[in-house]
């Protein structure tokens, strides 16, 4: 979220504490969208096979209010609802850029800039009753919005905004702003036409930051959740049973009623095909708890017959939601844990990683430790988690002490393993892969992976061994690799990194990193860098294939000829 962001949402908080609600409705660019052909479809959202609200003749016109991220579907006012078409069955007149990107499946209506959904404390003068059960909060005016909440029949609430045909109200249900459809809303307090058009901005944004401890959050909190409505069902189980079974049960002390479970846009869309439908089956379960509760206060709420035996179809229709409920808590429950990673004790040196809804414990190993793995056919990555401290420049070397492997190997922060900070891959003839110096400018966990990369012409089954070394270099001066290979023994060997106190020969002083000429990539051969200069670069940032007879001249064939 950007500042600005967060400065709009303040802003709103203020205002609307005041009692002052921001009524601008949302700006209509001068875009507008012509169909081209006959029998468009006219989609709830932007994406094919979602479901179509009709369909529009060649030549029918109408503005455009938003785009998709991806500027493949223009979002259209259609008969009073959110429509979209998309590209190539349109022409469009206009800047496309001037159009708010929108996406009801994952983003709110009017933007995480200035959501009309969210949390809010606004209220005002007008009110609305629920006149109808089975009626869902959304986060914007059309049924391609998620679902916030499902209000019971005659819930009142505070009435905050509408859409300009009136069809939607953006309404206040116990502390969340979001939309729903006005023919079931009875108004009090005022008229329809006393609301602002598109409604007021939420006074918090929707989490709008996706991560996987949210991801894994949210599961853990639905595990919770149906543990915390067990006895709810357990309770009222029991209720029902003594009924059906001709028997009298205390019409007091009734059951809590669990509530739905909300998820949050990004979130949601981010991981969809997983949590979209165990939000789905989440909330069927908990509505079908709540309705037989709801059954039986209201069949504590009529006169009793003199026998005390309630209808035999409301018996069965309790017993039923009650059926589906226990079916729906135990498979919630087996899909959820088995989505989760187990409640491991972690030795010392482990670490857990996750992602993408995948879980592997992982070696913490330490500066300075050399590390020494092998790969199998079997065993084709090895993954190691470091704490490093800001201010730290590390050198990071992978030693091929033999075999055939082919490894790649690459470093990222531990809570964002794809926003790498280093890449380097073996090239052939080389035994050692050298990345850095890393600048490290926060201290905490990384992830380090070394992984075989496979290599052309391989007959053999993989096989080999390396070693791995991170050095520490922030103010030292590199003259030589940290990893090597004993000529005699063939053991891997560690030349420490020290400070030099002599001076340094004038080939290698040249070569300041930092200056107007940097290493490109330490992974270079010298075929792939372009001047004399950036080989001295990458000579001095640790690259020492680049000079092979160890005269701290780099490059001599082809860029640095004269010495």
């Amino acid at each position: 979220m950007r500042k600005t962001g967060w400065f709009i949402f303040l802003l709103a908080a203020a205002w609307l504490s005041f009692g002052t609600a921001l009524a601008q409705p949302l700006p209509v660019p001068d875009v507008t969208v012509l169909i081209n052909r006959d029998g468009v479809n006219v989609r709830i959202s932007p994406a094919l096979g979602a479901d179509v609200l009709g369909f529009v003749p060649a030549g029918w016109t109408a503005p455009a209010t938003g785009r998709s991220p991806d500027n493949q579907w223009i979002r259209i006012d259609f008969n009073g609802q959110e429509g979209w078409v998309g590209f190539p069955v349109i022409n469009l007149f206009g800047d496309i850029n001037t159009l708010p990107v929108a996406d009801p499946r994952s983003i709110p209506y009017g933007g995480f800039e200035s959501p009309r959904s969210g949390a809010t404390d606004a209220s005002g003068p007008i009110s609305g009753r629920l006149a109808d059960s089975g009626l869902r909060l959304r986060a914007g005016p059309s049924t391609a919005y998620p679902v916030l909440a499902n209000p019971l029949r005659y819930t009142v609430f505070p009435v905050l905004g509408r859409t300009a045909n009136n069809a939607w109200l953006q309404v206040n249900f116990n502390g969340t702003l979001g939309w729903v459809t006005a023919g079931f809303v009875e108004l009090s307090g005022g008229s329809l036409l006393d609301l602002p058009i598109d409604g007021i901005v939420a006074s918090a944004a929707p989490v709008s930051q996706d991560s996987q401890d949210n991801y894994l959050g949210t599961l853990r909190l639905m595990l919770e959740r149906l543990n915390l409505a067990q006895p709810s069902l357990d309770s009222i189980r029991g209720t029902w049973t003594t009924v059906a079974l001709g028997q009298r049960s205390a019409c007091q002390n009734f059951p809590a009623r669990p509530s739905d479970i909300n998820i949050a846009n990004p979130l949601l869309a981010a991981n969809f095909p997983t949590l979209e439908p165990l939000r789905v089956d989440f909330n069927s379960a908990m509505t079908q708890v709540r309705l037989a509760v709801d059954l039986w206060i209201e069949a504590c709420g009529q006169p009793q017959p003199a026998s005390g035996v309630i209808g035999e179809a409301t018996v069965i229709g309790a017993l039923n939601a009650i059926q589906n409920a226990d079916g729906l808590f135990a498979d919630l429950r087996r899909r959820i844990t088995a989505l989760l990673p187990p409640d491991l004790e972690l030795g010392a040196n482990q670490c857990l990683f996750t992602f993408d809804e995948q879980f592997d414990i992982l070696d913490v190993i330490g500066i300075g430790q050399v590390i020494q793995g092998q790969f199998t056919p079997r065993k084709t990555a090895f993954g190691y988690c470091f704490d490093a401290p800001a201010g730290a420049a590390l050198r990071i070397e992978v030693l091929t002490v033999r075999g055939n492997q082919s490894p790649l190997v690459a470093v990222s922060p531990f809570d964002n393993p794809t926003q790498f900070l280093a890449v380097g891959r073996a090239v052939a003839g080389q035994n050692l892969i050298t990345l850095g110096p890393v600048r490290i400018t926060a201290s905490g966990r990384y992830l380090l992976i070394i992984a075989d990369q496979g290599a052309d012409g391989r007959t053999e089954p993989l096989t080999g061994d390396f070693a791995l070394l991170i050095s520490n270099v922030a103010g030292v001066t590199i003259l030589g690799p940290g990893l090597g290979i004993d000529p005699n023994t063939g053991q891997v060997i560690v030349n420490p990194v020290q400070a030099i106190s002599t001076p340094v020969p004038a080939a290698l002083a040249t070569a300041t990193v930092g200056g107007t000429v940097v290493c490109p990539s330490t992974a270079f051969t010298c075929s792939q860098l372009f001047t004399c200069e950036e080989a001295r670069a990458c000579l001095q940032a640790g690259n020492f294939s680049l000079d092979p007879d160890n005269d701290t001249v780099p490059c001599e064939e082809n860029l640095c000829t004269g010495g």
